[in-house]
This record gives structure tokens, sequence and C-alpha cells, in this order.
């Protein structure tokens, strides 16, 4: 800036030069080439102009040519002004000069503000000449579209009403010509059933007169002018069935016609309807658009008073499509009236249509009475004939006479029997008619209800509608008047910045003026010739007082300078605490890095363990399988070792029987009368004893079904814990699974996060350093500067420059920290998890233990079952020896040795099998004791391997922690080797572990097999 302005005020001119001696003079030489800053060089290519005279060139420039004459007076009125400014512009570089040297100070600044503040000055006041003009425009175009779209809208208006009257009249005069149809109508068909009762009782007439007739010829037999009377009546009645055939004809004629016209009201009514809506949405579309272009006149507007006008002008629109709203209510309620009138007279022509047709019905059957009629007259003119031809005969005798008088009153009677039957015909005829008339209008009753409901739902629809484009318009109408609002507070915001913008170049205006005159004044004591001394004073007091103000001013500008600098200095230590806490930031993601790592490795040893597991838990599974194999083999086995013994049993009971009753016989020999009660008492023991071997059998059998039943039970039991433990196998791959893929992901994730942030590292610390030097560099130009505007624009630059980038950044950290900690909180949520499933496995152990502890209850209670049945089989054997000792007599002693031989070798042979099963549990129970034990012991060597392997893991990730280096590396690859012989131990311990609960499983199944086997065989010895 300070270069383009170097040069500030003449050079050349009409080929005169000003002689560049000093520095001044090519400063002045240079201002017209450059011209001030905030100015176009619009009278570059042409003659210099002053800045003074710069408004009335444009104003020139923009007004079209004048006359010739004009131009070269214009032309002249511009050369002087050039004149005028040199010679001005010289005076002010000499007075300048002399200020200079005397006080030894520059004023270039003083001069380039009062340029800059006078281009400022004009260019504001075009601006606000050409805004006066654009709102004199706009103001004017929008009066005239106003009042264009009221002269539509008032036109279209009226078009409508006239419209709208035109088909009200043509309706009334249809309605009127249907309603005189009408009735028209109902007078003919009032006629016609007049018609229809006088041929009735013509009918009924002639009836009687035919029954008249018959009396008269039998009377008076020789007249014949009657049957001429008869026909003519009959001609008579033939023309007038014709009449009325044409008039039943002109009737439906009218009928047709009527509903034709009916249909082309109906259309008619239908098309000013619809024609009615659809002016209606033009009108509502218009005067959307109408809105439309209100709102873009008022975002162009700026005045209060239009905007006024606009808003009254709005309301008069929603006024008016109220208005309009009303009379399209009013013409739909004189539509629907119209329609129901419509439907009334559709009744009244259905109903005289039933009429016409019930009166064509009644027709035909006086057709077929006719008919009737003419038959039974042209029977009666046969008989008369053949009466007159009797009456000619009748001197030949008077027998034919009365017999032709009999068949004639028995003619007469059918006659008459047949026209009651006729009557009756009639009669449900009409009752039939009546019905089906009924019927008809129940139908039509129920197709106008219908109707009636289609319309009301028709109706409600179309106002539901209404009411959605009543809301849509007025949240329309809101959003405009709320952009209206924001537009006036914008448009009052604007105002008001201009207005202060306009005091503020008012009062630099005043200022310079004040300048100028000071300037004038020490010009015209230049001028003058006589100088006084007071003069000379009062210049220099006035003098003194500008250079104090400049001084003030000087100081002014160095205050706001140190004071930027100091803002500098501030904004430069913000800087360094930012990029402190950015240090520390980043410490800290690398120390929640080094645990997120440590939690990664302590997850990929809980990954291993739950592989260890899985693995333990298919081995278990799969001796479960050996297991469940082995035990339905040894039920097998067992159950025909059972069925063997039962069937050895039942022969030696067999036996037995045999043996006891061949003794017995022989004892029952061999005792005399007097031993027959001992006898008797024998039998009853040995009936009793053979009771108590039954019911010991049938315990045997319930005792062996029971343990069948259990032992169905325990293989159900291990086969539902076989499914239990492939599904939970199946759900731990499943787990692990997943896990592995989780962890992949993240670890994925966290070297894509490690990768960005030393990116970003990389990349905010040289913009940090480009940052700071570039501000440092412009503060150092400023300090040595002496404008103070310009000072305050860097610094509020530089503070932008330095704001962004420090809030950029502690958004990035914001961010990854967070990150950072939900990965945190979702893998202490996995470790928790983990947890759950080693306290689940330590469940399931304890479990076992129980389980075990169970079954040694089971041994016990087992083993005093065995005590209680030996002291039960005891106690027997005494009682045989009893009995044995009573009924043996010293001759059958031999026999008595065998038994007592056979008894205790029955009794030795069950405290072997009493001794063994004893040393086999006592065997058993300390089996089971040592196994315990052992497993007590390898849960805790287990227990001490994990916190081992625990203390490893932690010593890993805290050594991960330190820096690298090649110790690290050895440290690492020795505890590496350590973990995997730790976890050789584990499996090593595990397997010892897995065998000796196969053998504890293996050992109860087998003690409880031959438990049971044992107590079997005491039960059964007898």
């Amino acid at each position: 800036m300070e270069q383009t302005w170097a040069r500030d005020y003449f050079a050349e001119d009409d080929g005169e030069m000003v002689p560049r001696t000093s520095h001044a003079a090519a400063f002045l030489s240079d201002t017209k080439d450059r011209g001030p800053p905030g100015q176009p060089q619009a009278w570059r290519s042409g003659e210099k102009v002053p800045f003074g005279q710069t408004h009335y060139l444009r104003a020139f420039e923009k007004a079209p040519r004048v006359q010739t004459q004009a131009l070269r007076d214009f032309e002249k009125h511009l050369n002087d002004l050039k004149k005028e400014n040199f010679s001005l512009k010289l005076r002010i570089y000499f007075l300048e000069e002399r200020m200079q040297q005397k006080y030894e100070a520059s004023r270039e600044d003083v001069y380039k503000r009062n340029i800059e503040l006078k281009v400022e000055v004009e260019s504001l006041k075009r601006e606000l000449q050409d805004k006066k003009q654009h709102l004199d425009k706009t103001c004017a175009d929008v009066e005239n579209l106003n009042s264009h779209n009221e002269a539509e809208l008032r036109r279209q208006f009226e078009e409508r009403q006239q419209e709208t009257q035109h088909v009200y009249e043509l309706l009334e005069n249809k309605i009127q010509l249907l309603q005189e149809e009408s009735r028209l109508a109902k007078d003919e068909a009032a006629r016609m059933a007049a018609l229809v009762e006088a041929e009735k009782e013509c009918n009924l007439e002639l009836s009687e007169k035919l029954k008249a007739v018959t009396k008269d010829r039998e009377d008076v037999p020789g007249d014949r002018a009657k049957p001429d009377q008869y026909t003519e009546t009959l001609a008579q009645r033939d023309r007038q069935i014709e009449e009325l055939s044409q008039n039943l004809a002109a009737q439906e004629k009218l009928v047709e016609q009527l509903s034709l016209e009916k249909q082309q009201l109906l259309h008619l009514l239908e098309e000013p309807t619809s024609m009615e809506v659809q002016p209606m949405t033009e009108e509502l579309s218009k005067q959307q658009k109408l809105s439309s272009d209100e709102t873009v006149i008022t975002q162009q507007s700026v005045s209060d008073s239009h905007i006024a006008e606009l808003q009254e002008k709005i309301q008069q629109t929603e006024a008016t499509n109220k208005i309009l709203q009303e009379k399209l209510n009013e013409m739909s309620c004189e539509l629907k009236s119209a329609q129901e009138t419509s439907q009334k007279q559709d009744g009244t022509i259905q109903s005289l249509k039933e009429t016409l047709k019930s009166k064509e019905n009644e027709a035909e059957e006086l057709y077929q009475v006719i008919e009737g009629q003419n038959d039974t007259m042209a029977n009666l003119r046969e008989m008369l004939h053949e009466s007159q031809l009797g009456q000619l005969h009748s001197s030949e005798g008077t027998s034919p006479a009365q017999q032709q008088v009999a068949l004639l009153d028995l003619q007469s009677a059918l006659f008459c029997s047949q026209l009651e039957i006729q009557k009756l015909q009639r009669a449900v005829r009409q009752k039939e008619r009546q019905l089906a008339d009924a019927k008809r209008c129940v139908q039509f009753v129920e197709a106008t209800a219908h109707e009636g409901e289609q319309q009301k739902e028709a109706s409600w629809k179309h106002n539901q509608e209404l009411r959605k484009a009543l809301r849509q318009l007025q949240g329309e109408l809101q959003n405009k008047s709320q952009q209206l609002h924001t537009l006036e507070a914008e448009k009052c915001n604007e105002i008001r910045t201009q207005e202060q913008h306009i005091q503020h170049l008012t009062h630099s205006l005043s200022h310079k003026e004040q300048l100028l005159q000071e300037f004038q004044e020490l010009l015209q004591y230049r001028d003058n010739s006589d100088k006084t001394l007071e003069a000379n004073e009062m210049l220099l007091e006035k003098l003194r007082q500008r250079i104090q103000d400049r001084d003030v001013a000087l100081e002014r500008a160095i205050d706001e300078k140190f004071s930027t600098l100091e803002e500098k200095e501030q904004e430069l230590r913000q800087l360094r605490l930012a990029v402190r806490e950015r240090d520390l930031d980043l410490e800290r993601l690398r120390g929640i890095l080094s645990s997120n790592e440590a939690t990664m490795q302590s997850m990929e040893s809980l990954l291993r363990a739950k592989g260890l597991e899985v693995e333990q838990l298919t081995a278990t599974c799969q001796n479960l399988q050996w297991l469940k194999e082995e035990m339905e083999t040894k039920f097998s086995h067992w159950q025909k070792e059972q069925e063997s013994i039962i069937q050895q049993l039942q022969t030696s009971l067999h036996d037995r029987n045999k043996e006891v009753e061949d003794v017995s016989a022989t004892l029952l020999c061999k005792l005399g009368p007097g031993h027959s009660e001992i006898a008797e008492e024998l039998c009853q023991r040995l009936q009793r004893k053979e009771r108590m071997l039954q019911d010991l059998l049938s315990d045997r059998n319930k005792q062996v079904v029971e343990h069948e039943l259990e032992v169905q039970g325990l293989l159900q039991s291990m086969s539902t814990r076989e499914q239990q433990s492939q599904a939970a196998a199946e759900k731990m791959v499943q787990a692990l699974m997943e896990r592995n893929s989780e962890l992949q992901a993240l670890r994925q994730y966290l070297g894509g996060k490690d990768f960005t942030l030393s990116q970003a590292l990389l990349s905010k610390q040289p913009a940090k350093v480009t940052s700071i030097s570039p501000h440092l560099g412009e503060q150092t130009d400023q300090g040595s500067m002496h404008i103070p505007s310009r000072d305050d624009s860097n610094s509020l630059t530089a503070k932008g420059d330095t704001s962004i980038p420090k809030s950029s950044l502690v958004l990035g950290d914001l961010d990854t920290v967070a990150g950072l900690e939900r990965e945190l909180s979702n893998a202490k949520e996995e470790m928790e998890l983990m947890a759950k499933k080693e306290r689940e496995s330590r469940m399931e152990l304890s479990a076992l233990q129980s389980m075990v502890a169970v079954q040694e209850e089971e041994l016990q209670v087992q083993a005093a079952d065995m005590e209680s049945l030996t002291r039960n089989m005891q106690i027997k054997e005494d009682l045989i020896k009893d009995l044995q000792m009573q009924l043996v007599d010293p001759e059958d002693i031999p026999a008595m040795d065998r038994l007592t031989q056979e008894v205790l070798l029955l009794r030795e042979k069950v405290a072997l099998v009493e001794s063994q099963g004893q040393e086999a549990l006592g065997n058993r129970r300390q089996q089971l004791l040592l196994m315990l034990e052992g497993l007590v012991d390898e849960r805790s060597r287990l227990n001490e391997a994990l916190q081992a392997e625990r203390q490893l893991y932690s010593s890993l990730v805290k050594f991960h922690t330190h820096p690298d280096s090649s110790e690290r590396d050895r440290t690492l690859q020795v505890e590496l080797e350590g973990a995997q012989v730790l976890r050789g131990r584990l499996e090593e311990i595990l397997g010892r572990s897995l065998e000796r609960l196969s053998r504890l499983e293996t050992l109860a199944a087998n003690g409880g097999g031959e438990l049971e086997s044992v107590r079997v065989h005491p039960k059964h010895a007898f």
C-alpha cells in the first residue's frame, strides 16, 4: 500500500513537466498515474481530472450526448478546472514543505486519509442515489402489479358471478319445465284411471244388460233388435280400447322424454359444479402466484409503507378467499338441493312408470275380459238362433224347449262362476302387483338412502380435502408473513448500518472540511503581502495546536500498536498452551493404546483358554458317550444275569418245595394220632414261609422294575446332558469365532487410528510452525508501520487463523478420545463376559463334586440296606432251624443233616458275598476319596498355573509400555517360552483330571451295579 501511495499529487499535464528536484516533486508527479486505492482509474484514458470534480465527469458520462456547443463549453470548463487543480496542488506542496521544514514531520498520512475519505464519500453518495432509484422503480413496479392483479381478480370474479347466475337461471327453467311435465303426466294418469273406472262401470253395465237380455229372451223370444245393439256397444268398446292403447303409447313416449331430459339436467348440474371447482382452483393457484409475487416484491422493497400496503392486500385476498369459499359452500348446498329435487323427480317418474305398467296390465285384463265377453256373446247369439229355430219347431213338442231352458240356466250359472273366478284372479293379481310395488318402493328407498350415504361420505371427504387445503394455505400465509417480518428486520438492520456509516462519513467530512478551511487560511496568509506579527502568532498557535493533535494521534497509534502486540503475545502463549495440551492428549492416547493392546493380549489369552475349554468339553462329551455305551452293555449283561439267577432260584424253589412235600408226607406218615396238631402248626408255618417268599419275590421284582426305571432315567439324563454339552460347545465355538472376528476388527481399527494419528501429528506440527511464523512476521512488519486500522485488521486475521486450527485440533482429539473410551468400555464388557463364563465353569465343577458326594451317600444307603437284609436272613435261618428241630425225628436225621448242610453252604456263600461286597465298598470308598483329593490338588495346581500366567501377561503388558530395545525382545522370548511350558503343564494336568473323572464315573457305575447284584443274591438264596 505504501508503494502505491508513494506518488500522490501531480505529474504531467498537457505536455508540461514538473521538475522532480526533490522527493516531494516525485511524489506529486506520480499521483495521476496511480490514483487513490479505493477508486478505479476512470479518467486515465483521457485527460486527467482532480478528485473534487470526479462526480461531474461520471454524471456526464452516464448522461446522453448533448449538442456540440455544450460539449465545447464543457471542455473549456474542464481545462480551467485542471489548471486550478494544478495550481492548488503546487500551493499545497509548498505549504507542506514549509511545515515539514519547520516542524520536521510528514503530513503524508493526513493527505492520504483525506483523499481516501473523499473517494469513499463520493462512492457512497452514488450508491445511495442508485439505491433510491432502484427503490423508486420497485415501488412503481409493485403498484403496477398490484393494480393489474386486482383488476384481473375483479374481472374473473364478475365473470364467475355471471356464469353462476346464468347456470342458476338455466336450472330454474329446467326445474319449472320438469314440474309442469310431471303435473301433466299426473293429470293424464288421473284421466287414464278415470277412463279405466268408466270402462269397469261399462263392463258391469254390460254384464247386467246381458243378464237382463237372457231373462228377457226367456220371457220374450221374438226380439231381434237387441243383438244389433250389442254389436254396436262392442264396436264402441273396441274403439275405446284402441284409444286407450294410443294414449298408453303417448304416455310411454312422454315418460321416455322426461327420463332423457332428467339425464340431460343431471349432466348440466354436474358440468357447472366441475366448472365452478376448476375456476376456484385456478383462483387459488393465482392467489398463490400472487402471494409468491408479493413475497418477491417484498424482498425487493424496503419501505414500511409499502410493506403495510402489501399486508393490507394480503388481508383483502384472504377476505376474498373467505367470500369465495362461502359462495362455494352456498353453491354446493344449492347443488345438493337440486340433486335432491332431481332424485324426487326420479321417484315420481318411477312411480308413474309403475302406475302405467299396472294400467297396462289392467288394460290387458280388460282385453281378456272383453274377449271372454265376446265369446259369451257369440255363444248367446248361437243360443238365440237355436232358440228361434226351436220356437219355429215348437209345434213338434215341448220337451226340447225345456231341455234348452235347462241348458241356458246351466250356461248362465257357468258364466257367473267364471266371472267370479275372474274377479278373484283379478284381486289376487292386484295384491301381487301391490306387493311388487311395495318391494320396488322399498328398494328405491334403500337405493336413495345408499346414495345419500355415499353423497354424505363424498361431501365429508371433500370437506376434509378443503380443510387440508385451507390449513396448507394458512401455513403458507404464516410462512410468508414470517418471511416478511424477517425481511423487514433485515432491511431495518441494513438501514441502521447505512445510517451509522453515513454519520461516520459526515463526521469525517466535517473534520476534513475543517482541515481544508485551515489550509485555505494558511494559503490566504501566504498570499497576503502585508503580514503582521499578530497574524504570524495566530498562525504559529494554530500550527502548534495541530502539532499537539498530531502528537496525541501518534501516541494513540503507538498505544494501539502496543496493545495489538500484547494481544499477539497472548495468542502465542495460548498457542503454546494448546500445543502442550495436545502433547498431553497424545501421551494420554498412547497410554490408552497401550492399555488397549494389553486388553487385546488378555482377550487373546482368554480366547486360548476358552479354546482349551472347548477341547475339554469335546473330550468329556466323547467320554460320556463311551460311558453311555458301556452302561448300556453292562445293563444288558446285568439283565441277562438277573434273568438267569431268577430262573435258577425258581428251579431251586421248585425242587425245595418238592423235597419239603416229600419230607412232610414222610413225617405225617410217621407221626401218630397225637402229633396231628403239631403237623397242622408246621403246615401253617410252611404256608407262612411260602407267603413270605412270595412277598420277597414280589418285592424283588418291584425293585428290579424300579432299578430299570432309574437306569432309563439316568440314560435319559445322560442323553440330555450330552445334548446340552454339544449345544454349549457349539455356542462356545460360535462365541469364539465372533470374538476372533471382533478382535481382528479392533486390531484393524486401532491400526488405522494409529496411522491417522501419526499422519495428523506429522501434518499439524509443521502447520503450527508455519502458522506461527507468518504471524510473527506480520507483527514485526506491522509494528514498523504507523497505521492503527491496518494493525487491527491484521490482528483480527491472526486471531482467526490461530483459533481455527486450535478448535479443529481440540475437536479431533475429543473424537479420538471418545472413540477410544468406547473401545475400552466394550473391552471391559467382554472381560466381564469371560469372567462370567469362568464362574459358570467353576459352578459346573462344584456340581460334579456334589454329584460325587450324592453317589457316596447312595453307596452308604445301599450298604445299610445290605446289612438289614443280612439280619433278616439270619433271623429266617434261625426260624428254619427251630422248625427243623421240632419236626425232625431221630429216624430222619440223615435228611435233616443234608438240609442243614445245604443251609450252611448257603450261609457261607452269603457271608463270602457280603465280605467281598464290604471289601469292594471299602476299596471303592478309599479310591473315591483318593480321587477327590487328587482333583482338589489338581485344582489348586491349575489355580497356581493360572495365576502365574496372569502374572506373566501383566508383566508382558507392563513391559510393552516401555520403549523398544533388544532386551525387550529377549525378555519377551523368555516369557513366551515360560508361557508355553505353563500351557503344556496345564494341558497335562487337565488330561489327568479328565482321566480321573472318567475313572470315578466308571467306578460309580460299576459300584451301583455290583451292589444291586449283591442285594439280589441274599434275597433269593432260599
